[in-house]
């Protein structure tokens, strides 16, 4: 008598590889990186304590999407838990990062889309349009900022955006200075996450003139939106990336 004895076998199945909500946790803003390795070439930054969406985990990197931007990350850099900003005094580093390449729409001047390149010298950080009929010899937009104050306003001349005096402390006033006279403004926050066409900011500069208008600085971006007394947007940071 022949026993046979029955066998069953199961196909592996292809299953979607699971997402994690996580938080960027670190010192400063982290880069985000092409491939796994501390000598990719960067895609961009991303914004300490900003949420990201975690692909796949792997020898210490993590591929992360952030908006529609996919790329590598130290997973040390990563967090589960959201950690709350607490209010800051703000003594600088509210200029574009050098080689940033930003977009804004509507513009400084222009209602229209206007794309500047940033390069800094020292205490100055100029912002070059490359469509306009100044560029190479001069910039368009010049920050100045020292220990004592942020400049922001149009380059050589007395065009001026913004002049203030440094520490900005959230609920505080501080003075801003213009070539017609001076005002006081308040710091309305130094902790909110505020979201533009560029994307979401944390720990943004919010400030708020007697007229109602408000200013709004992300740290290593400058100005990334400007509204009137009504709310109105009259300058948003439409894109924003670090040059190649």
């Amino acid at each position: 008598m022949l026993l046979v004895l029955g066998l069953s076998f199961f196909l592996p199945t292809q299953t979607a590889a699971a997402t994690t909500e996580m938080y960027v946790y670190a010192k400063n803003d982290i880069f985000l990186r092409t491939k796994p390795n501390q000598h990719a070439d960067k895609l961009g930054t991303i914004k300490n304590h900003s949420k990201v969406t975690v692909l796949s985990s792997s020898n210490g990197w993590s591929l992360v999407q952030t908006g529609k931007n996919k790329g590598y990350v130290y997973t040390s850099a990563l967090s589960k838990k959201e950690q709350k900003a607490v209010p800051t005094t703000v003594t600088g580093n509210l200029t574009p990062a050098d080689g940033l390449i930003l977009t804004y729409a509507p513009s400084f001047l222009d209602d229209q889309k206007e794309t500047f390149f940033a390069k800094k010298e020292e205490e100055y950080t100029y912002l070059y349009n490359k469509n306009s009929s100044v560029y190479p010899y001069l910039s368009n937009l010049t920050y100045i900022e020292d220990n004592e104050r942020l400049l922001m306003g149009v380059s050589s001349s007395d065009f001026i955006f913004l002049n203030v005096s440094y520490p900005l402390k959230q609920g505080a006033y501080t003075k801003n200075q213009s070539f017609m006279a001076e005002e006081k403004i308040l710091v309305e926050s130094t902790t909110k996450t505020i979201t533009v066409k560029a994307g979401s900011f944390r720990n943004v500069v919010i400030l708020r003139f007697p007229d109602g208008s408000r200013v709004y600085l992300a740290k290593g971006n400058g100005v990334i939106k400007s509204t009137d007394g009504n709310g109105k947007i009259t300058i948003e940071l439409a894109s924003v990336k670090q040059e190649k």
